[in-house]
């Protein structure tokens, strides 16, 4: 099973594919992330105290805060595949720990959980982001992207289903049932027999003909002078107060949810939350692999489409924060006050994907070098978890909800120009013969793929090269 040499491209064996190491990747997003998105999104983990659940992931994010750019210089060393295996491991003891908390009100397995669950998420996302951007042809990094983000949020609109069938009858607040615990941790074991499947880099496969290059550094300690070239690139700081504002929110929309409904339209509104994400990041990573528009056109389009939609959702929620905090309500879904409290919550699911997605396309944009993307990951991962930590200590000191969305709202705008300048500048239409950091000529030399076609050749002629070279 493969591409063939008459339709432009060398031949693929499916299991070694770049998309099929994407795919993997976003098995083990849909196993982990996914359900621990599901177990928060139906608000404070479940039914443990808002405070409880705000100190846990602060300190989740604050250890994937200090632990990513760490992770980022050992990711070549492990490769992209064992760093990915050790990211599924931890986060079955944190959805323990909130049962137990939950259950029996001892908080020690939390606040364990909590460590593991961030240790093993600087392994998963610096892997994962190594992986998406880093292995795909360049006219597959949206779907590889989108795939990732599409199993992500289906397995948290899946964990509110399950949520949901279980709670479906418990029309007020407090804890989610004993099954919903069990069925969720099950679901986080499973991320790692599926990571074991994910093919190492060498024998990584690409249509285009051009191999997956790895580079491993004299030592760990000089990858991160891959990092400090990358701090120094006007393109990657310009992005980083998106990087902030991207998980900064996720502490108040989930109290949000907790603070506002009962536990079944809790568990509704979370399954909407990710079903309309799956759509939203579908949706844009078929846009910006769509090779009718220039690269340069869709990245454009795209900050657009994300500028006025995430935009519009802040405004809206902000007004119905103000309403909501003067009226305290406890919505049910048989009500009728609960529709617009819906829909805004499925804005913001909508939203959230969309700015994740078209942030790690365009850092994709930008390098096709692995160890590059590696970096890019763990920045991105680092910088967006000091966020969340900061919004989850918010939410510990009993900061205003009203106050917590508007600095959501502020900081959105504050970080969209530097967002807007990478994507109106500073995307070319490929990335082949360049890099951020100079490793790109290293590639070359070791690459076969490029013996036949200079750096500066469209990526369309160097296909046509080797689909010759294999039909020969």
């Amino acid at each position: 099973m493969g591409f063939t040499a008459e339709e432009g491209r060398v031949p693929v064996t499916w299991y070694r594919s770049s998309i099929f190491s994407a795919l993997i990747v976003a098995i083990t997003a849909f196993t982990c992330p996914g359900i621990f998105g599901a177990l928060n999104g139906m608000g404070a983990g479940g039914g443990a105290k808002p405070e409880v659940s705000d100190a846990a992931n602060a300190v989740v994010f604050a250890v994937i805060a200090l632990g990513s750019p760490i992770v980022g210089a050992v990711c070549g060393w492990l490769t992209p595949k064992w760093t990915l295996v050790i990211g599924t491991l931890g986060y079955a003891p944190y959805a323990a720990g909130f049962f137990v908390v939950d259950k029996y009100g001892q908080e020690w397995l939390l606040l364990f959980g909590s460590v593991t669950c961030g240790l093993s998420a600087c392994f998963l996302w610096v892997a994962s982001g190594a992986i998406f951007m880093g292995y795909p042809e360049e006219h597959r990094k949206g779907l590889a992207t989108s795939l990732k983000f599409m199993l992500q949020n289906l397995g948290a609109s899946i964990g509110g289903i399950i949520s949901l069938a279980l709670n479906v009858t418990r029309n007020y607040r407090g804890s989610i049932s004993n099954a919903t615990y069990i069925v969720m941790i099950v679901i986080m074991c499973i991320g790692l027999p599926f990571s074991l499947f994910l093919p190492a880099a060498d024998r990584v496969q690409r249509s285009d003909g051009r191999k997956v290059i790895l580079k491993k550094s004299k030592s760990v300690l000089s990858e991160f002078g891959i990092l400090w070239a990358l701090l120094k690139q006007p393109k990657v700081l310009a992005m980083m107060p998106m990087m902030l504002y991207a998980q900064w929110f996720l502490a108040y929309q989930w109290k949000f949810n907790y603070s506002y409904f009962t536990v079944r339209s809790r568990a509704l509104n979370s399954m909407l939350f990710y079903i309309s994400g799956f759509l939203a990041s579908w949706l844009l990573g078929q846009f910006l692999d769509w090779q009718r528009f220039s690269r340069k056109t869709r990245a454009r389009v795209g900050f657009l489409v994300l500028f006025f939609s995430v935009g519009a959702s802040w405004i809206i929620g902000q007004a119905v924060q103000v309403h909501y905090a003067k009226t305290t309500p406890t919505l049910d879904w048989a009500e009728t006050e609960y529709g617009l409290g819906c829909f805004v919550f499925l804005l913001w699911g909508a939203s959230d994907p969309i700015v994740t997605t078209y942030k790690y396309w365009i850092a994709g944009s930008l390098t096709n070098n692995v160890n590059e993307a590696a970096f890019l990951s763990a920045l991105i991962n680092s910088i967006g978890s000091v966020g969340s930590t900061f919004g989850f200590v918010i939410g510990v000191k009993k900061f205003s909800l009203v106050g917590a969305c508007a600095i959501n709202l502020a900081l959105f705008f504050i970080s969209a120009p530097g967002l807007g300048w990478v994507a109106y500048t500073g995307i070319s239409e490929t990335s082949h013969g360049t890099s951020l950091t100079g490793l790109a000529d290293l590639d070359e030399e070791s690459n076969p793929s490029y013996d036949e076609a200079d750096a500066s050749t469209d990526s369309k002629d160097v296909v046509t090269t080797r689909a010759a070279e294999v039909k020969a």
